[in-house]
C-alpha cells in the first residue's frame, strides 16, 4: 500500500484528502504545517507528498526543499491558491495544481507521479 503525506493548514481539506485517498487504497498521514510534515516523514517516510504552499511555521516550498535534501526523488503535488508562489516548483517530480481542485484530479495526478517514479526506479 502506497503511503501519502498530506500537509495543509486547512483541517477540513486534509480530512477530505485523507478520506478520498484512503478509499482509493492509499495509506495517508496528515500534518497541518511544514514542520509537522517533516517530522511525520522522518518517522514514516512517504512515497509521495501533497502539500499546500502557504502555511504557518514552515511553508510547503521550504518543507519540500528540506524533505528533498534527504530524499531527492520523492514526488509531490502542490495544491495552492497562489500560483505565483509556486513558480519554479513544477518538474517531473512536482505537479502544481490551482485551488480549488477536484479530488479526482489530485488522485489521478498522484497515480501518474507514482507510476513514473516506479518506472524510473525500474530503469536504474
Amino acid at each position: 500500500m502506497r503511503h501519502v503525506l498530506v500537509v495543509d493548514d486547512e483541517q477540513e481539506l486534509t480530512f477530505l484528502f485523507q478520506a478520498y485517498l484512503e478509499d482509493a487504497g492509499y495509506r495517508v498521514t496528515v500534518a497541518n504545517d511544514g514542520l509537522m510534515g517533516l517530522a511525520a516523514d522522518e518517522r514514516d517516510p512517504a512515497d509521495a507528498v501533497i502539500t499546500d504552499l502557504t502555511m504557518p511555521r514552515m511553508n510547503g516550498r521550504d518543507m519540500l526543499l528540506r524533505l528533498r535534501e534527504r530524499r531527492p526523488q520523492v514526488p509531490a503535488i502542490v495544491v495552492t491558491g497562489y500560483s505565483a508562489a509556486a513558480a519554479g516548483l513544477g518538474s517531473q517530480r512536482t505537479v502544481v495544481l490551482a485551488k480549488p481542485v477536484a479530488l479526482e484530479t489530485v488522485a489521478r495526478r498522484l497515480a501518474d507521479l507514482l507510476a513514473d517514479q516506479q518506472t524510473a526506479q525500474g530503469l536504474r
